[in-house]
Formats: C-alpha cells, sequence, structure tokens
C-alpha cells in the first residue's frame, strides 16, 4: 500500500508540476502592460482573445500618477508595455530604471509613424491653428528620442484623439506583437483588419455629426483636443490650463475671459475629473454654457471598445452644445 501511495503521490506531484509549469509558461506568454485607456483599447482589440492586457492607469490622469507596488510587479513580470511617451506619463522614467533588460519599452507617439502635433502658444489661438509633423518609427534612436529640426518639449502628445493616428496605432501594435507572439500572428492580423474597419466607420458617423459645426469656437479645460478638432474641422480658440493638474495664472484666465467674450464663444469645456470651479469663474457673467469633454474615457469601463464610446461622447458633447447655440441663434 505504501509503493502504491508514493508512486501515486510522485505521479500527482508530475501533474501538479506540469499544470504549473504551463500556467506560468502561459503567464509569461501573455504579460501585455498597457498604460492608459484609449491606448489599452486598441491593443485589447488586437489581441482579441488571446489574453488580456494589463491597465495601469484607469480612473486618474497620467500627470502625476503613482503606481501602486502590484502594479510595479506586474510590469516587471512583462514582455512588452505599451505607452505613449515618457513625456505623457510621467511616473514611467523612475520605473523604467527598475525594469528587467529583456521588456520591451514601446512609445507609440516615436515609434507608430503618427502625425504629431506641436502644442499652440498661450491660453487662445486663432482658429485651426496647427502645425503638424510626422514621426517615424526609422527615426527612432537611443532612448527613443528624436534629434532633428523640431523641439519635442513642445509636442502635443493626445495622439489617438486622431483616427488616422488610431489606424496606425493598431498597425504598429500588431506588428510588434507578432514579433513577440508569432503563434498569434493571424490572429492578430484578423483583429486588427475588423479594428480598422470599426475605426473607418466611426470616423465617417463623426463627421456626420459634426457637420455644421466648423465655424463655432469653443473653449476646453486644458489643450488636448486639437488632434479631434483638425480631424473634423472644429474651432477651439482657447484653454484655460496648458497642464490639467496645474492651476492656470490670473493672467491666462483674463486673456481666456477676453477671448470669450471678443469671440461670442457659447460652450466652455471642462473634464470629468477635475473640478468644475474654474469654469465657473471663466463663465461667470457670461452667456456661455458648460459641459464635459472626456479625452481618456476615465468614467468608461475599459477594454476594447472603450476608444469607440470616449470618441462618439466627444462629439455628441460638442454637436450638443455648439447646435444648442445654433439653435438659440436662429
Amino acid at each position: 500500500m505504501k509503493i502504491i501511495s508514493i508512486a501515486a503521490l510522485f505521479i500527482a506531484s508530475l501533474f501538479i508540476f506540469n499544470d504549473s509549469w504551463a500556467i506560468a509558461h502561459n503567464d509569461h506568454k501573455n504579460n501585455i502592460v498597457v498604460t492608459i485607456k484609449p491606448l489599452h483599447a486598441i491593443v485589447s482589440g488586437v489581441i482579441g482573445s488571446t489574453t488580456q492586457a494589463v491597465l495601469l492607469v484607469d480612473k486618474a490622469s497620467p500627470h502625476g500618477f503613482q503606481l501602486k507596488p502590484s502594479q510595479v510587479r506586474a510590469v516587471q513580470r512583462a514582455d512588452v508595455i505599451f505607452y505613449i511617451d515618457d513625456r505623457f506619463e510621467t511616473f514611467l522614467p523612475q520605473l523604467f530604471a527598475t525594469l528587467p533588460t529583456h521588456i520591451k519599452k514601446l512609445a507609440v507617439a516615436q515609434k507608430a509613424g503618427l502625425m504629431i502635433l506641436s502644442y499652440r502658444k498661450g491660453g487662445t489661438w486663432d482658429t485651426h491653428e496647427y502645425e503638424a509633423h510626422e514621426h517615424a518609427a526609422e527615426h527612432a534612436i537611443a532612448k527613443g528620442h528624436y534629434h532633428d529640426h523640431h523641439d519635442h518639449h513642445d509636442d502635443d502628445l493626445h495622439v489617438w484623439l486622431d483616427p488616422e493616428n488610431a489606424r496606425k496605432i493598431v498597425t504598429f501594435v500588431t506588428r510588434e506583437l507578432s514579433k513577440i507572439y508569432p503563434e498569434n500572428q493571424d490572429i492578430y492580423q484578423a483583429n486588427a483588419q475588423q479594428y480598422i474597419e470599426k475605426i473607418d466607420a466611426l470616423d465617417a458617423a463623426l463627421k456626420a455629426l459634426l457637420t455644421g459645426l466648423q465655424d463655432q469656437p469653443f473653449i476646453v479645460f486644458h489643450d488636448a483636443y486639437q488632434y479631434f478638432e483638425r480631424a473634423y474641422g472644429l474651432n477651439g480658440v482657447g484653454s484655460m490650463t496648458f497642464e490639467p493638474d496645474a492651476s492656470p495664472t490670473p493672467k491666462r484666465i483674463k486673456e481666456v475671459r477676453e477671448k470669450l467674450q471678443q469671440a461670442g464663444v457659447p460652450c466652455v469645456f471642462r473634464e470629468p475629473q477635475f473640478s468644475d470651479r474654474l469654469i465657473a469663474t471663466v463663465t461667470e457673467g457670461t452667456n456661455a454654457q458648460s459641459s464635459i469633454l472626456d479625452p481618456l474615457g476615465i468614467n468608461l469601463d475599459a477594454g476594447e471598445t472603450l476608444y469607440f464610446g470616449l470618441m462618439k461622447n466627444l462629439a455628441t458633447n460638442l454637436r450638443q452644445c455648439l447646435s444648442n447655440t445654433l439653435n438659440e441663434a436662429k
């Protein structure tokens, strides 16, 4: 009986060992980490049911965000981390200094061949003021930075709000994941094609929804929306703050109030994770209405559909506020 029991235990231990090895092996093959929700949505759309990507920043701003110890451990176990740029997710440089060298660190703003806009200067600007340049993957050099004619400290990194950039991010994510997990290459490519088709349909729907609003001026909480404005010909004319976590100076508040009154701005947009007291200060004594724009999908559930919900919400809220003033003017 003892011989049988020992043999049974030995065989059982082999199954346990094999199961544990398989779980660890699968975990190793499924360690994909993404920083922010819009990018996580796109990565999730590409990987489909092959695994789930780990999201780091959920209901917070990536500016000044601090990782939990459990999140640090998740990144340290990862095969790859997708992020926008370490100037956008400001918590990353310190984290990267602690990571194993085998982890791939992929900054889509630098390596996905995106159209990049420069930040607009000051709190207000002329209508349709954009300065665009291209970042291509082959320009990436040591530490993921470029040395060319452009001052990249001026880059606006809200790149996902342009549907064409979103398409390029899908293609980039598909290419990079296919290198890391070649066994899933066909799945990634099929998922990517479907996701891009959905972006095409979304783009067409938003163009129709925003038709007729191109001349209507509006002011935003911080200058995060010019990719969206450029894609749909919209007329943002100012922002109350440069960084969402920084309070505007009295000079900027004065400048924005003057712009609001001079241009007859009908709508001022706040963001859901920040207090609306600043909006109330700027709009006091004017006829401007306030509404919400959310570039990150703070209140949306994470997952592959979040990107579409985020973009639809931007268009719907813009349409609702700006069209109200159009109707009142008739």
